[in-house]
């Protein structure tokens, strides 16, 4: 009778302590071409509930994380044939990501990732899709303080180490 009522007890906190969905979550980011400095321009697009649950902080948050871990293709100076020039991922794969969990955890969460992009104004766009609203704007990231950053951070190894 013991082990049934601590049974039915796990199952009652557990249906109480259902982890919640995270309000806003990134969707993709897509390249519009080169901006001042040698920046990407990217727009990035995020999806909620809520039109205005989407903030700044999370379009930017979701811009370096794509830069960062996914590259991003420029299609802006393309005219014809679908051509593309892609750019790599700043940490070099997906699999960086994972490998300094700790570090990018505290990185994204601390808001530190929000200084490295600037959302340009006047770019933002909604499209509500069903019961979500897609929400996207052009941001501009800078690369190369980023690297900069992870290099010091040794993250990533500088392009000036060598071979």
């Amino acid at each position: 009778m013991k082990k049934f009522a601590v049974m039915l007890a796990c199952i009652v906190v557990s249906l109480f302590t259902n982890a919640k969905a995270p309000e806003v979550t990134d969707v993709s980011v897509t390249g519009e071409g080169v901006g001042n400095g040698g920046r990407p321009v990217v727009v990035a697009t995020c999806a909620a509930k809520k039109a205005d649950k989407v903030t700044d902080a999370d379009l930017t948050r979701c811009a370096v994380r794509a830069v960062l871990f996914s590259g991003w293709v420029d299609k802006s100076n393309t005219s014809s044939f679908d051509a593309s020039v892609s750019h790599p991922a700043v940490a070099g794969s997906p699999d960086a990501e994972d490998a300094h969990a700790d570090y990018f955890a505290d990185f994204f969460a601390s808001g530190a990732a929000s200084k490295y992009a600037s959302v340009l104004p006047d770019t933002r766009k909604v499209v509500k899709s069903g019961k979500v609203y897609h929400v996207s704007q052009a941001v501009s990231v800078n690369e190369p303080e980023l690297r900069r950053k992870l290099e010091k951070d040794n993250i990533i190894k500088s392009l000036r180490s060598g071979w």
